[in-house]
């Protein structure tokens, strides 16, 4: 069986509070959900684990030619 996060476990998994995570849902800061059940959204693990190690910030810098997908 597939498991997807709830916004609240997307918080939980990417270390920040569940309004912060509310907030990067807004403003189109997360990953696509992986699944939209009943209005709901839905992510995997592996997708948040993926956009964590892209992310910039937390260590994780790019260099100015890099291009980050939006």
């Amino acid at each position: 069986m597939i498991r997807y996060l709830t916004l609240h476990e997307v918080a939980d998994r990417i270390g920040v509070t569940y309004n912060t995570a509310k907030g990067y849902l807004r403003k189109g800061l997360l990953p696509e959900a992986d699944a939209a059940i009943g209005g709901k959204l839905g992510w995997l693990a592996e997708t948040l684990d993926e956009w964590m190690e892209a992310r910039p910030g937390r260590g994780r810098w790019r260099h100015n030619d890099d291009v980050l997908p939006h």
